[in-house]
């Protein structure tokens, strides 16, 4: 009788041990689903805030791109010097800027009965640097002495590029390469300048220089614009 009851009890042991078993297994499945749930769920949320910091990223570039340029415009004025922001889109994925400045004698040739004051300046000879073809070549590019840390040049953020950039000289495309200067005078005036820059998933994004105030506009578009004034019929 006894063994029977011993047999007994060892049988219910081994059900309940069994039962254990199983439920054991159970919950460490249960585990696994929610530990690989965790990890897409982390997976996915890293890949949305690495796309929201390159977005950011590439704004904060933008906007400090814009303000390099009405930094540079005041400057000019406070050293009395011509300033150059220099864009170099020799390598059309991987175009970069740098700042200095060049210190020519200015144009003598401009009859003095030709030129135009506006807000305390002599535009036409502003002007007539400017359209210079010798600027950029002839002159010495050399560093800011109020900040010789502007020349480090600055590479554009990944995903950020320049399809092409307009100043009084006409359109520079980023395929054909090259260098462009935008240049800012002592006498208060900025170079007419539009840059085109693509972003990310091909979004285009148009940055407009005002060269009275140096004051710049970014339109979330390709939009160009070109240099009417002084001419013929044109404001």
């Amino acid at each position: 009788m006894s063994l029977s009851l011993d047999h007994k009890l060892d049988k219910l042991a081994l059900i309940h041990l069994s039962k254990r078993r199983k439920a054991a297994a159970g919950f460490t499945l249960v585990e696994l689903v929610a530990v690989l749930a965790v990890i897409g769920a982390l997976t996915t949320f890293a890949t949305w805030r690495l796309g929201n910091f390159d977005f950011w990223r590439q704004e904060a570039f933008i906007r400090k791109f814009s303000e390099t340029i009405i930094f540079l415009h005041h400057q000019a004025i406070f050293d009395q010097m011509y300033y150059a922001l220099e864009i170099d889109i020799t390598e059309q994925n991987r175009p970069k800027y740098k700042v200095g400045v060049f210190n020519p004698d200015p144009p003598s040739s401009l009859a003095a009965g030709a030129t135009a004051s506006v807000a305390g300046g002599n535009l036409s000879t502003a002007l007539a640097f400017f359209l210079s073809p010798s600027v950029g070549t002839s002159q010495a590019f050399t560093p800011s002495p109020t900040f010789p840390s502007l020349a480090e040049a600055v590479e554009f953020p990944q995903g950020v590029t320049v399809e092409d950039i307009r100043t009084m000289s006409g359109k520079h495309r980023a395929v054909d390469g090259g260098k462009v200067y935008v240049m800012f005078s002592p006498r208060g005036f900025s170079e007419f300048a539009v840059f085109h820059l693509r972003l990310s998933k091909e979004a285009p994004v148009t940055i407009l220089v005002n060269p009275f105030t140096g004051t710049t506009e970014i339109l979330r578009e390709y939009k160009d614009f070109k240099w009417s004034y002084g001419k013929k019929g044109k404001n």
